[in-house]
């Protein structure tokens, strides 16, 4: 019997971290996969700020350690809830997208002291061209 788990590989694209600036994650490596989406989270803000808001957006090269670049359409903008979980969705893996992909999420804090926001992401890849995947990493 087939299920989730033998299809999807989960790698993590952004460790834990209270940020108050960028974060760029991990070069993900898409070979042998045909989608991907990055699951974004972001928790409780902790210092108090007087206001807050998360962006993210998945960049792309050709190669792990190259220069990374936007890929279109591939963004979320404004999160200003506590403990909100998004989605980014990239289609197109092995035919019009590039090998390796990056998430960069962006906190803008105002006010309260020392503020950050609590934020992580993962990469979840399918349709694998075999299977099962295994999430062994």
């Amino acid at each position: 019997m087939r299920s989730v788990y033998d299809a999807i590989l989960n790698k993590i694209a952004l460790d834990p971290i209270a940020a108050s600036a960028v974060q760029t994650g991990v070069a993900i490596d898409t070979k042998g996969y045909n989608s991907c989406v990055f699951v974004i989270q972001n928790g409780a803000a902790t210092g108090t700020p007087t206001s807050y808001t998360v962006d993210a957006k998945v960049t792309e090269c050709a190669t792990s350690g190259g220069t990374y670049a936007d890929v279109s359409g591939a963004v979320i903008t404004q999160i200003t809830a506590d403990s909100k979980v998004v989605t980014i969705r990239v289609e197109g893996l092995g035919t019009s997208r590039l090998r390796y992909f990056k998430v960069v999420v962006t906190p803008a804090l105002a006010g309260g002291t020392s503020p950050k926001a609590l934020i992580g992401s993962v990469c979840c890849l399918g349709r694998a061209y075999r299977e099962p995947v295994g999430n062994v990493t």
